[in-house]
């Protein structure tokens, strides 16, 4: 070959080298430019999942106790336009189970008053939760108390000491309902039931008995097993209407500045004086008590009546308390599902279908204290004082899932969130990401072409 001929054939071969080093160099490019875009989106869906939790954290301090703004609130909480960047429109929206409308997803916030807390709740509510057996009770109660005297049935370290991998139990409250997966006996059908992409639809791979997971028993209705009945996050503070601390029933000294009638005060001070107690002030409802000793004019053997009726008992409860600064896993009786209020002390199924059916139809003003159950005729006095000590009529703590997207790109997150609102303004208390479990629900394309 001639030296021109190897000369070609060189710049041949670099011009090929360059061509392919040229070609890597700009798959390389994209390459990063693509990861870029899909980072950036990242990014921008968090960032819209998080302007959500903000919008709920707005709502719920505009709230106060309207119901009606954080349950299903379509205008504020369905396909909300935060970010339009010329190539996406950037979304969120909230949602939750609907229990009127299963089908379907409600744009609003669950209130975890509604439900019971498991690291209070005694051994007979337990029992009444879906699927509980007594040792599943056991066990839990063994988990959360603090001492080391196993119940009957129940496990305390050294059961987890002798597992293949052993791990320290709580011995303490749970941080999370999901925590129950380490509670020997309970595992994802109990805790999530059927519901296991926690979205509050029914699936069809939800509901196809064993053809595919998650598992379920094919009855057309979607079981949300523990996560839909039981909280670790409700509390209150002890204090009335207008934010201030509730008078002890037992505190003799200031109960004449409480603001309650004369005849009720007097009543409370000389009951107080023969050494009783009252475990609730719902006691006083209708209440009558004999004297024992003589009281100053008063002798011994006379009736007194606490002077608390129907009109009296709303500011009675509102005022008057017989518990600490903070009460513990009080259940809401003006959004419980039946369900929960069932598993109560004092209730059974009838009573519970009874007040919910009641409660469409009772003044939002009178549902302020859970003294509307008696003074809207729902139940008698007797069932009252019985029920009233594990009832609420507020709610302090809400459960929040809000799914970000961009369209026409698809990306998406979904966040899930607790936020606290009992000790001032509302406040993120737990947070963690859901995204891994797939987009919740279908995105109505036609929708949100029409947003602008």
């Amino acid at each position: 070959m001639s030296r021109r001929g190897t000369i070609l054939v060189a710049v041949l071969v670099i011009i090929a080298l360059a061509g392919l080093a040229a070609t890597a160099l700009m798959y390389r490019s994209q390459a990063e430019i693509t990861a870029c875009v899909a980072s950036s989106r990242r990014q921008q869906t968090h960032a819209v999942a998080m302007s959500g939790l903000r919008r709920v954290q707005a709502l719920l301090a505009a709230a106060g106790g309207d119901r009606e703004m954080w349950w299903d609130n379509p205008e504020l909480l369905s396909t909300q336009l935060v970010w339009d960047d010329g190539a996406n429109r950037w979304f969120f929206s909230i949602y939750a189970y609907n229990p009127t409308d299963p089908e379907n997803i409600r744009n609003g916030l669950t209130d975890e008053a509604s439900k019971i807390n498991l690291n209070f709740a005694p051994e007979e509510v337990l029992l009444r939760l879906p699927n509980m057996t007594a040792e599943l009770v056991d066990c839990l109660i063994d988990y959360r108390d603090g001492d080391e005297e196993t119940r009957p049935e129940g496990a305390e370290q050294d059961y987890y000491d002798q597992l293949p991998y052993p791990y320290l139990i709580k011995n303490g409250p749970m941080a999370t309902v999901e925590e129950l997966l380490l509670v020997r006996g309970f595992d994802g059908p109990m805790v999530y039931g059927e519901d296991y992409n926690l979205n509050g639809l029914l699936e069809p791979s939800e509901d196809d008995a064993e053809e595919s997971f998650p598992p379920d028993n094919g009855d057309g209705l979607l079981d949300r097993g523990l996560t839909g009945s039981a909280t670790v996050w409700s509390y209150e503070l002890n204090v009335d209407s207008d934010g201030q601390m509730r008078t002890n029933v037992s505190n003799t000294r200031i109960l004449g500045r409480s603001g309650l009638p004369r005849q009720t005060v007097e009543f409370l001070e000389l009951y107080a004086a023969e050494g009783n107690r009252l475990s609730h002030p719902a006691e006083l409802l209708q209440m009558r008590y004999q004297l024992k000793q003589n009281q100053g004019r008063m002798r011994a053997g006379t009736w007194i009546e606490s002077g608390v009726g129907a009109p009296e008992l709303p500011d009675v409860l509102d005022r008057l308390t017989s518990e600490g600064i903070v009460l513990l896993g009080k259940v809401n009786v003006n959004t419980a599902p039946a369900e929960v209020l069932a598993a109560l002390g004092g209730f059974d199924e009838e009573l519970a279908d009874r007040i919910v059916g009641a409660r469409t139809s009772v003044d939002p003003e009178a549902m302020a204290t859970i003294a509307w159950l008696y003074t809207e005729g729902v139940v008698d006095a007797d069932t009252f004082k019985v029920i009233a000590p594990s009832l609420t009529a507020r709610s302090f703590q809400f459960h929040v899932r809000c799914v970000a997207y961009g369209w026409p790109c698809g990306q998406y997150r979904v966040i899930e969130a607790v936020i606290d609102t009992a000790r001032g303004a509302p406040r993120i208390v737990y947070q963690r990401d859901l995204t891994r479990l797939g987009v919740p629900f279908a995105i109505d394309a036609e929708q949100e072409e029409a947003v602008q």
